[in-house]
C-alpha cells in the first residue's frame, strides 16, 4: 500500500500555495463557491475529519487550484510543491536555474540553499515586499535575476 500524504495536507498546501492575483490566499467560501463544493466539506477536508472524498469532488479541487489530478497521489509536501510550480504559468527563469543547479546538491545541501530561502522571504516581509515568486500568479513578480 501507497504512503500517501493526508488529504488535509494537500488540501492546506494548495490554499497556502496557490494565491488570488491580489496574492491573498483563497478563502473556504471564495473555493465553495467556484467549485460546488459545499464550505462543510471544505473545512472537512482540510481538518482531516473527510480523507475519502468522492472522485468529482478532487477535480473541482483540481480544476480550480489548475493542479492535475495525480497531485492527490503525492507521498511527500515536496512532491506537491513540485507539481504546483511545473504549473506554474509564470514560471521564472531564475526559479528554474535554482530548482536545476540544487538538484545535483548533496541533501544537507539541498537543506541549506532551502534555510536561506526562508530567511530571504522573512526579510521581504519585513520590508514590505511580502510576494512570494512560486506564489504570485499575477505575472507582477520581478524577473531581473
Amino acid at each position: 500500500m501507497d504512503d500517501y500524504l493526508p488529504l488535509s495536507e494537500q488540501v492546506k498546501i494548495l490554499f497556502d500555495a496557490v494565491r488570488r492575483e491580489d496574492g491573498q490566499p483563497f478563502t473556504l467560501q471564495e473555493v465553495s463557491e467556484a467549485t460546488g463544493i459545499s464550505l462543510g466539506t471544505i473545512g472537512q477536508m482540510r481538518s482531516g475529519k473527510i480523507n475519502n472524498p468522492q472522485l468529482n469532488t478532487l477535480r473541482a479541487l483540481c480544476r480550480f487550484f489548475s493542479v492535475p489530478l495525480r497531485y492527490f497521489e503525492t507521498q511527500t509536501a515536496e512532491q506537491c510543491y513540485a507539481l504546483l510550480t511545473k504549473q506554474s504559468p509564470q514560471a521564472q527563469p531564475a526559479l528554474n536555474e535554482i530548482a536545476f543547479r540544487a538538484s545535483g546538491l548533496s541533501e544537507d545541501a539541498q537543506k541549506d540553499i532551502l534555510a536561506l530561502i526562508k530567511m530571504f522571504k522573512e526579510e521581504e516581509k519585513l520590508q514590505g515586499g511580502d510576494h512570494d515568486p512560486i506564489d504570485d500568479t499575477s505575472g507582477n513578480a520581478n524577473n531581473d535575476a
